[in-house]
C-alpha cells in the first residue's frame, strides 16, 4: 500500500502543481486584464482630454476668426461711410451748381413788377395791423375807464353809507344825551320843589 500511497501522493502533488499553475495563470490573466483595463481607461482619459483641448482650441480659433471678421467688417464699413460722406459732400456741391445753372433769373420789367407787388402787399398788411392795433387800444382804454367809474361809484356808496351810519350813531348819542339832561333837569326841579315846599 505504500506504493499506492506514493502514487497518490505524486498524483496529488502533480494536481496541486497543476492547480497552482492554473491558479497562477488565472491570476496572471486577471492581472493582465486589470492592467489592460487601467491602460485602456488611461488612454481613454488621455484621448478625452485631448479631444476637450482640441475642442477648446477650435472654439477659440473660431472666436478669433469671428472677431477678426467683425473688426475687419467694422473697419470696412467705416471706410465705406467715410468715402460716402466725402462723395456726398462733393456731389452736393455739384448738384448745387447744377441747380443754380437751371435757375431762370427775372428780367428788368419782371423784377420791377414783382418788387412793386411785394411792397404794396406789405403796405396793405401793415395798415390793416395798424387799424387793429388802434381798435384794440381804444377798447382797452374804454374798459379801463369803465372799471375806474365802477370803482369810484363803489367808493362813493361806501362813504355815503359810512356817513349815514355815523350820523345815525351821533343822532342816537345826541338823543340819549338830551334825555339824560332832561332827566337831570327834572330831578333838579323836583329837588327844588321839595326844598320850596319844606320852606
Amino acid at each position: 500500500m505504500p506504493k499506492n500511497n506514493k502514487k497518490k501522493q505524486n498524483k496529488s502533488k502533480t494536481t496541486k502543481k497543476v492547480t497552482n499553475a492554473s491558479e497562477e495563470l488565472k491570476q496572471n490573466e486577471t492581472e493582465k486584464v486589470v492592467e489592460d483595463k487601467t491602460e485602456n481607461v488611461q488612454v481613454e482619459s488621455k484621448t478625452t482630454e485631448a479631444n476637450v483641448e482640441t475642442a477648446k482650441t477650435n472654439e477659440s480659433n473660431k472666436k478669433n476668426k469671428k472677431d477678426k471678421k467683425t473688426k475687419s467688417s467694422k473697419t470696412a464699413k467705416k471706410d465705406k461711410q467715410l468715402k460716402k460722406d466725402k462723395s456726398a459732400k462733393k456731389s452736393w456741391f455739384k448738384d448745387f451748381k447744377a441747380e443754380l445753372k437751371k435757375v431762370i433769373w427775372p428780367k428788368g420789367k419782371e423784377l420791377f413788377s414783382s418788387t412793386a407787388v411785394v411792397i404794396v402787399m406789405v403796405l396793405i398788411v401793415s395798415v390793416f395791423i395798424f387799424i387793429l392795433d388802434l381798435a384794440f387800444d381804444y377798447m382797452n382804454k374804454f374798459e379801463v375807464e369803465q372799471v375806474k367809474k365802477l370803482q369810484n361809484s363803489i367808493t362813493v356808496n361806501e362813504t355815503v353809507d359810512n356817513t349815514t351810519e355815523d350820523t345815525n350813531t351821533t343822532d342816537d348819542a345826541n338823543t340819549t344825551s338830551e334825555e339824560q339832561t332832561n332827566e337831570t333837569n327834572a330831578t333838579s326841579e323836583n329837588t327844588d320843589n321839595e326844598n320850596s315846599v319844606s320852606e
